[in-house]
């Protein structure tokens, strides 16, 4: 599907008037989550499979950002894209953050979890082992408590 048709996918009643999808609604919202996530793409009618792994990924973020969510539940969000896809992904990550959003990511990138976090969680065995607030949080205190270990000098943190 086209990048318009990927935008407005969950937000098909905000672009609809009598059952009728109004596509200048949806390429007007296309284009505004294309411009402000960078999508590099012809238009809004090209062909998401056409696109870089980023830029395939900045279009999954914008179809939801076009809900206004309050909470997004990220999965491996830069999982396979390059270093300047990654880097806008965080951007838009902290300004959502920033603006009161939560953001629930899960990512099994170390570096991710240790430069984008303010807490993080670790399971071992399906389990919540511990949660680290960003001063505790290290490489090393992360795999002990998913190995299953406790951490010793470790605060629990609360989630409010």
């Amino acid at each position: 599907m086209s990048i318009r048709e990927n935008v407005s996918l969950p937000s098909l009643r905000a672009h609809s008037r009598c059952g009728l999808i109004q596509r200048k609604s949806e390429r007007e919202t296309a284009r505004q989550q294309s411009s402000s996530l960078n999508v590099k793409a012809p238009g809004v009618e090209s062909r998401v499979m056409n696109l870089s792994g980023g830029n395939q990924q900045k279009v999954v973020l914008g179809k939801w950002l076009a809900r206004n969510p309050r909470v997004m539940i990220l999965d491996e969000p830069t999982r396979g894209i390059d270093v300047g896809a990654k880097a806008e992904i965080y951007r838009l990550m902290r300004a959502l953050a920033g603006q009161g959003a939560v953001i629930l990511m899960i990512s099994s990138d170390m570096e991710e979890i240790l430069n984008v976090s303010d807490r993080v969680a670790v399971m071992h065995e399906g389990e919540i082992t511990g949660i680290l607030e960003r001063a505790g949080c290290s490489e090393e205190n992360i795999m002990q408590l998913a190995v299953g270990r406790k951490i010793p000098a470790a605060k629990p943190a609360f989630v409010e």
